[in-house]
């Protein structure tokens, strides 16, 4: 698609997407799912220190412990399949861009926008096929369109589920591998105003 026609078609296609210049976009985040795991693994980690030590261990405690473990386990396996359980914020200003996560406590600063990449996003999911030690396997599925934006070592990567042409209508952009590790996913319209944004600060150019 030609640039002379890419708000005509934005405009009849997204319902005015291409007029909402806003630089401020919500959506799930799975960011939280690292913080989620880490604590799964603490919380294991700590029940394997206090049986070990213990002469006699408390029930009460192993078995409280254990119980943190397997539901922060159980939500991290929800949120990196994509489960929306945690609302996430994406900004962009005139500094580069910003991605608040975990409950709004914590933020991923990129200083400027020096590269944007565009690839397949991946999820793992359960096959249904049990191995010889009774645990299931998974398989990797695809799931839309990721489109990162990066400062140097630093990242963003947004995710659509249902991104449409989005490779054949901007220029200005790196392909990327295949990734499963995505931070937050828009839906189509905002991902739309995500890439206008980015055309008016000179990160895209339209074909």
């Amino acid at each position: 698609m030609s640039g002379t026609n890419l708000e005509g078609h934005l405009e009849k296609t997204h319902h005015g997407a291409a007029a909402a210049h806003h630089a401020r976009w919500g959506g799930p985040e799975r960011v939280t799912s690292r913080w989620l795991l880490g604590l799964a693994l603490g919380a294991a980690a700590l029940v394997a220190v206090y049986a070990a030590i213990s002469g006699a261990p408390e029930d009460r405690v192993i078995l409280g412990t254990a119980a943190v473990a397997s539901l922060t386990t159980i939500l991290w396996g929800a949120v990196a399949w994509g489960a929306p359980l945690f609302p996430g914020v994406l900004t962009l200003d005139e500094r580069g861009a910003v991605l608040r996560h975990t409950f709004g406590l914590v933020r991923r600063r990129l200083g400027s926008i020096d590269e944007v990449v565009i690839g397949t996003a991946m999820e793992s999911r359960p096959s249904g096929d049990s191995g010889n030690d009774d645990s299931y396997a998974s398989i990797d599925v695809r799931v839309g369109i990721y489109l990162q934006l990066r400062h140097g070592r630093r990242q963003i990567t947004v995710h659509c589920r249902t991104a449409g042409v989005v490779r054949s209508t901007w220029s200005g952009w790196r392909q990327g591998k295949k990734r499963k590790r995505l931070d937050i996913t828009l839906d189509p319209a905002e991902f739309v105003a995500l890439q206008l944004a980015l055309w008016e600060r000179g990160s895209l150019t339209p074909r």
